[in-house]
């Protein structure tokens, strides 16, 4: 058993406002004593948000972690990866202009910022994972060779692990794209011809050019594709959808990266994920619908199957939001199961084969 620790997100009073939320998470013993002083970094690792998507993490909530870090006497760095882009898209051109636009430039963080896997996004290592579904995967290099790494998820539906909290930040996003193209490779999803209305909208957007509308119907280039599912969530009409059998392998494939990252930092983790504006798309798309909870607030943990089970719970217990996806789906109530109906993806799969792999534990006690 792990202890979880949650700061609600009711405020009644200046003092607790989110960056003292912020600072009552990170002066946490259990946290606070795993931040390296002097000039060994401690990378921040986030998540960026594609231009667009307006319910992402504000950049204030990093630049009070890095202060945090800071007081500690610590070297903050905060990181990323670039997005999933097919070779030769200029990975580091995007992420960079992204950054700024979305709010998270040097002078707004308070620190250096790195892109974890490179310039052109394969600068990595390949690590053994053990399991049955990968056998080993490409982690990023700064990533690899971090000292210590806070993870901070601003957590959202995704199509494919449920949600994305910790295990999704350490299994996908902190993968080399060489290492993010081995967990989504699987991922075919199937096009349901009767609720396609033709727009073409997912062919403008796929960046493998994987789609094609040719003699009235959408074909689809099964060598192109390489997965990654955007196609599924831009669609209005539901039109591409994932095998669920599919969808069990990228979890568990995503379960087996965490694991090797997680040996690979000896412990030296925390895992914060921000249960704010949850929405039903993930960051890394140019847009998104309304909450479907309401606020939750912040958990952390040093346990990162602990921290995403406990999320999961706490969404779960959470009323739905009238007029968002929560009703759309019959699931308002509180104690109704809300990120499998919303997503089509049960993030238990994700954390439980975590479990089994000796990321965590799936039991907690939790701290509020």
């Amino acid at each position: 058993m792990s202890n979880v620790y949650l700061v609600s997100a009711r405020a009644r009073n200046i003092r607790d406002n989110l960056l003292a939320k912020i600072e009552r998470i990170m002066q946490v013993p259990e946290i606070a004593a795993l931040v390296p002083t002097g000039r060994k970094a401690t990378f921040i690792k986030t998540s960026y948000s594609r231009v667009g998507y307006n319910r992402h993490l504000r950049p204030i909530v990093l630049r009070t972690i890095v202060e945090k870090i800071k007081e500690f006497g610590g070297t903050p760095v905060v990181t990323d990866t670039s997005a999933f882009f097919p070779k030769g898209h200029f990975a580091g051109d995007q992420w960079f202009t992204s950054a700024e636009l979305m709010g998270y430039s040097e002078i707004a963080l308070g620190c250096e910022r790195i892109l974890a896997n490179g310039y052109e996004g394969d600068d990595g290592e390949f690590i053994s994972t053990g399991g049955t579904e990968l056998g080993g995967v490409e982690v990023a290099r700064a990533i690899r060779e971090a000292e210590c790494l806070l993870v901070v998820s601003h957590i959202a539906g995704h199509p494919f692990a449920g949600f994305t909290g910790a295990l999704y930040n350490l299994g996908v996003e902190c993968l080399n794209n060489s290492g993010k193209s081995r967990v989504y490779e699987g991922i075919r999803p199937v096009w349901l011809a009767e609720r396609c209305e033709l727009c073409g909208t997912c062919v403008q957007y796929c960046q493998w050019q994987a789609l094609q509308i040719s003699s009235g119907r959408l074909h689809v280039d099964r060598q192109r594709c390489a997965g990654c599912g955007n196609c599924v969530v831009i669609c209005a009409n539901r039109a591409h959808q994932p095998v669920p059998e599919q969808v069990v392998s990228f979890q568990r494939k995503v379960a087996e990266a965490s694991s090797a990252i997680v040996r690979t930092l000896k412990k030296k983790a925390v895992y914060i994920n921000i249960l704010y504006d949850i929405v039903p798309q993930p960051d890394k798309i140019s847009w998104a619908d309304i909450p479907f909870v309401p606020d939750i607030g912040i958990v952390a943990s040093t346990d990162p199957v602990a921290v995403d089970a406990a999320t999961h719970d706490l969404i779960t217990k959470s009323p739905g939001i009238p007029k968002s996806a929560a009703e759309d789906f019959g699931v308002l109530e509180p104690g109704r199961e809300k990120i499998t109906s919303i997503t089509g993806a049960n993030p238990a799969v994700l954390y439980c084969h975590a479990g089994r792999l000796g990321v965590g534990f799936t039991r907690y006690q939790l701290f509020k």
